[in-house]
């Protein structure tokens, strides 16, 4: 059993020199594993997101880290080789966009926006301030322009209904001895016995699962409209709204996309639902999310809500799907039959980036294991980039002939690595058995042009939901966590395919509640990707710019 740092120190004169020598080299990696982790937390911190390669001028010598238990504590003469003098910096996060967007109106909206013309003219009896003659108007120009807010209002609206009764029916010459009365049709209601309507209902669900406002602030931003609105009101209108008429949408979504999709994307995200049964309030729950991939004509992403994170949640979510899916290295996805597994490189490229350590300047220590590991990504990532608009045929070829050697030269080097060297870096030890573990997913990509190299397409998908979770913080119900995940579903989707948000919502609450039944064949023109929407509830495309005020001629 060993003992304690405490009695270690307390009885460091009893031993001898050699065993002094072994506890002060477990003390120092200890202290080195310590001061990886606190370079870590610190760098999650204060540091930047980015996970970019440094440029180096040169190696120096002496920082080179005690990462293995080498006699010389030095790398191998080839690993030296290897390193460049100039290292180009890789960005894994997302392109900063090269163009600049321009404030003022879409040049798509403008047909819609109305013109107001402020015509600013002199007074009747103004005349020429030197002579006092008679003034005539030879021109007029636009000198400024002006974007006018008109903020919303509430409207009460009553639905009068009309009945009719008939003059014949009922008389003493009629065949019909009763009467007859005719109603004339009223819009059914959203929700019954309810006050909510289409509008209503659209402008408090933008606003959660869109901008990220929760229900406590909507409660006090329409108490200052005039409209006493309780926040357990709104979710219940949320609750109810997903369970009658947006869920059989939603299960379609999933069931087109899981029998048309090649490749689709999955992950999952925390959440937090108070009464989950048996479970305590402050206990992790998940979303789980799937997403089309980038080549798939059905574009559309799906949140499911599940108290576990097991694999037996995996296989229900993914049931009946046989295409290709892109994850991270969480086993749950391999107990999932009949499809093609890839895994994403990302994960892998983090977890050496992670586990390279810090000098006294803060900066990366470059002649190091974990580094090595980090350019093998760093060159897979490089021709990604380069090869970004090829076809997928061109691609599959351009990966077999520069991605395979080095794919092949990187795996080699892991069970070296492992095999023949004593790892003490916890970080590192995690980066290679992970890549050793995951080598069979992590090479799926070199098999099929289609397959990306990350899973970052799922992840930008779900940030919009982590980013709204520090604001409402936790689904109180399950139900509310259904739902949550079903209003997440559309309008993500709906933003994947070019649609104006709040006019798709209000389209679906004006629409769905007038069908008797909501069955597939019905409701099939309703999803995001339909080409029967409506053209108005497209986002129009183009350049902001200005208004244009034709002068009379």
């Amino acid at each position: 059993m060993e003992k304690s740092l405490t009695e270690l120190i307390e009885n460091y004169e009893t031993f001898n020199k050699d065993e002094l020598t072994q506890i002060v080299g477990k003390l120092l990696l200890t202290i080195e594993n310590m001061q990886l982790q606190i370079n870590s937390m610190q760098k999650m911190i204060f540091g930047s997101k980015r996970e970019s390669t440094p440029k180096q001028e040169n190696i120096a010598e002496g920082t080179q880290c005690s990462l293995f238990n080498d006699a010389k504590g030095k790398l191998d003469e080839e690993l030296e080789k290897k390193i460049d003098d100039n290292i180009e910096e890789l960005t894994v996060y997302r392109k900063k966009k090269s163009k600049t967007k321009h404030a003022g109106i879409k040049k798509g909206n403008l047909k819609d926006v109305e013109l107001e013309i402020q015509d600013i003219d002199i007074t009747d009896d103004q005349d020429c301030p030197i002579c006092h003659g008679e003034l005539k108007e030879v021109s007029k120009k636009v000198v400024r322009q002006e974007i006018k807010y008109i903020p919303s209002k509430l409207q009460i609206v009553n639905y009068i209904q009309h009945v009719y009764k008939c003059t014949k029916c009922g008389g003493n010459d009629s065949e019909n001895t009763g009467f007859a009365f005719v109603k004339s049709k009223v819009p059914k209601p959203l929700l019954t016995h309810s006050f909510a309507s289409p509008s209503l209902a659209t402008e408090i669900i933008y606003q959660k699962y869109y901008l990220g406002v929760p229900l406590y602030r909507q409660e006090k931003m329409w108490d200052d409209k005039g409209l006493v609105l309780p926040r357990n009101m709104m979710a219940n209108w949320n609750i109810k709204i997903s369970e009658y008429y947006l869920e059989p949408l939603y299960e379609l979504m999933l069931k087109r996309l899981k029998a048309k999709s090649e490749l689709l994307h999955c992950d999952e995200s925390t959440i937090q639902c108070n009464k989950e049964p048996s479970k305590k309030a402050s206990s992790k729950s998940y979303m789980w999310v799937l997403a089309s991939g980038a080549l798939e004509k059905q574009k559309g992403i799906i949140y499911k809500y599940s108290p576990s994170r097991s694999a037996e949640t995996a296989k229900e979510f993914l049931e009946g799907y046989k295409g290709i899916l892109v994850t991270d290295g969480y086993t749950s996805y391999d107990s999932i039959e009949g499809i093609t597994h890839s895994e994403c490189w990302a994960h892998a490229r983090r977890y050496f980036y992670e586990s390279i350590p810090l000098d006294e300047h803060k900066k990366m220590i470059t002649s190091c294991y974990g580094y090595e590991g980090l350019q093998y990504c760093n060159r897979l990532f490089k021709i990604e980039e380069e090869i970004a608009n090829f076809s997928v045929e061109e691609k599959q070829k351009e990966r077999l002939e520069r991605s395979k050697p080095i794919l092949d030269e990187f795996f080699a080097w892991v069970k070296t690595t492992l095999e023949t060297k004593t790892v003490i870096n916890d970080k590192l030890k995690k980066a290679l058995v992970y890549a050793n573990n995951q080598q069979k997913e992590l090479s799926e990509f070199l098999k099929d042009g289609r397959i990306p190299l990350t899973n970052s397409l799922v992840e930008r998908a779900i940030r919009p939901f982590a980013v709204h979770r520090k604001n409402w913080l936790f689904a109180d119900s399950v139900a509310g966590a259904k739902a949550s995940g079903i209003l997440y579903s559309l309008i993500e989707s709906a933003k994947l395919n070019n649609l104006n948000i709040e006019k798709y919502i209000n389209y679906l609450l004006e629409q769905l509640p007038q069908l008797e039944i909501l069955q597939e064949q019905d409701i099939e023109k309703y999803l995001p990707w339909s080409k029967e929407l409506p053209p108005e509830i497209l986002n129009y495309q183009g350049e902001y710019k200005e208004m244009k005020i034709e002068e009379e001629k």
